[in-house]
């Protein structure tokens, strides 16, 4: 698959993810790494591997108030009531989801075997820009990206 396929696949899987499981539009996206203001935030990376087919990994990097904005939506309570547990694990689940949207997209015939996702501080500063089809989305309430990276199986 192209890197345009892979970058059209990322942004639709990632957009319907929000829309069906967060209630959530994105305003805008685009391929390659966030604004540097979105980048000066704190906030978490969500990362996985997977192997099958092909092998990689899949990250997503989100300011804190995003996450609890996500968080809120995706439990379906007020942003005051999540907690900051509850909203890691939020967003783990929308990483799982995500990054097997977009495997089903780029491998239709494929399947794959997920790692669970693990959570780290994301440095203010931070990018996900490097080898990988990076996108970030706009949602209003702030920017955060997502990165694929997946080595083919000759």
């Amino acid at each position: 698959m192209q890197p345009n396929e892979i970058q059209a696949a990322l942004g639709s899987a990632v957009e319907e993810v929000l829309e069906t499981m967060c209630f959530t539009g994105v305003l805008t996206s685009s391929p390659g790494a966030a604004p540097r203001s979105a980048r000066d935030c704190p906030g978490w990376t969500a990362e996985l591997h997977f192997g099958g087919h092909g092998s990689g990994r899949f990250r997503l990097s989100i300011p804190t108030n995003v996450a609890q904005l996500l968080g809120s939506a995706f439990l379906g309570r007020e942003e005051t009531e999540v907690t900051e547990e509850e909203a890691r694990e939020v967003v783990c689940e929308l990483a799982n989801m995500m990054c097997g949207s977009v495997l089903s997209r780029v491998e239709t015939k494929a399947s794959f075997q997920l790692t669970h996702p693990e959570v780290t501080s994301l440095e203010p500063g931070g990018s996900l820009a490097g080898p990988a089809a990076n996108r970030w989305f706009n949602l209003g309430g702030g920017i955060f990206a997502v990165s694929l990276e997946i080595q083919q199986v000759s």
